[in-house]
């Protein structure tokens, strides 16, 4: 059954105990509601089988060739993508029997492409095997790098075992800083927070050296429907009342993500971002209720220096062969990365 009316999500969408905040109706309708483009349709697909995915629909091309792309419903915001299965049937078999469906569909799509995948479930592998014996080509690239450490002892421990060109100068920059200026930390959990909370994030976000949000709607819808069930932090750090830094975390069911920070590019020589993301680690320590932190998207450098251990995401595309713009595809991507592949022997 495929839904088109984001309300849906909270129905279709189970409550799983171990679950991540990026399976959540919240996230997806905070998604669908800010961040589709045009020329999209929300397509929430439910089956028998028990299997949840939502998706969008999207116009698809390559040279004179038209068709549709039905695809993840996320982009660079999203740091996990999973398919969700709330019944007991076979992952491979579902995604089969749910291919076999699409391949039926009128408007056929060409390709069908899920990023942000991890590696580490027996999810990716149904999605390959079942994809495949729905007859479509399947081939699986590397995504992004996901650095992340476990949240385990004490944070005495934890940064003891940072490089020490970090510990020093995080430690120097902020006993600067306080010999210099009136320190605040404001850490905000509350739904009656989230006017303040968007308020300081945005205005460090407009004095950082980063560009403007693409889907400005975004990051204040995540963070006032984040707060209302209490899977955002907002952390900010001001100097003498002026906010020099800021910190979004995606705090939910023992899992925290660093989902965005930003420092203000006036104060830069204050390393108020690093000294701000020692707070909040520590704070994640002594709060008790959070076993793993993770960065994010992206093998950015400074990473792997708060967070050591590392974890590969990958993207899948499955393409038809039977529709024009499928074919396109295949002869154009597919195949020559294929014929690498063998070259290469792997």
């Amino acid at each position: 059954m495929i839904h088109r009316d984001p309300a849906i999500l909270d129905a279709v969408l189970p409550d799983a105990a171990d679950g991540d905040f990026y399976d959540t109706a919240a996230w997806y309708r905070v998604f669908a509601e800010t961040c589709l483009d045009p020329g999209d349709r929300l397509s929430v697909e439910a089956t028998p089988e028990g299997l949840v995915l939502p998706l969008r629909e999207r116009p698809d091309a390559i040279g004179p060739f038209r068709g549709v792309q039905l695809s993840w419903l996320g982009n660079y915001y999203t740091c996990r993508f999973g398919p969700i299965l709330s019944g007991t049937a076979d992952v491979a078999e579902a995604f089969a029997a749910w291919g076999r469906e699409v391949r039926r569909r009128d408007p056929r799509p060409a390709r069908l492409v899920f990023s942000a995948l991890d590696g580490g479930t027996a999810a990716l592998d149904g999605l390959r095997r079942g994809l495949g014996r729905a007859g479509y080509l399947v081939e699986t690239v590397e995504d992004f790098g996901n650095w992340f450490s476990p949240v385990a002892g004490s944070f005495e421990d934890y940064w003891k075992g940072r490089g020490a060109r970090l510990r020093n100068t995080v430690e120097r920059k902020e006993r600067a800083l306080r010999r210099d200026h009136r320190v605040d930390l404001e850490i905000f959990r509350s739904a009656a927070d989230s006017e303040r909370a968007t308020a300081l994030y945005e205005q460090v976000h407009a004095l950082s050296w980063k560009e403007p949000e693409p889907y400005p709607l975004f990051v204040p819808s995540l963070i006032r429907a984040g707060l209302e069930v209490g899977a955002v932090r907002v952390g900010v750090l001001l100097a003498d009342g002026e906010p020099v830094a800021a910190q979004l975390w995606i705090v939910w069911r023992g899992r925290a993500t660093i989902f965005k920070l930003s420092y203000a590019e006036n104060r830069r020589k204050l390393s108020a971002g690093s000294i701000l993301t020692r707070h909040m680690v520590r704070e994640a320590f002594r709060a008790g209720d959070i076993k793993e932190i993770d960065f994010g998207c992206g093998d950015d450098p400074y990473k792997r220096e708060w967070l050591p251990e590392r974890r590969q995401r990958w993207t899948v595309t499955a393409y038809d062969p039977t529709t024009a713009c499928g074919a396109a595809h295949t002869l154009r991507r597919y195949l020559p990365r294929l014929i690498r592949r063998r070259l290469l022997g792997r």
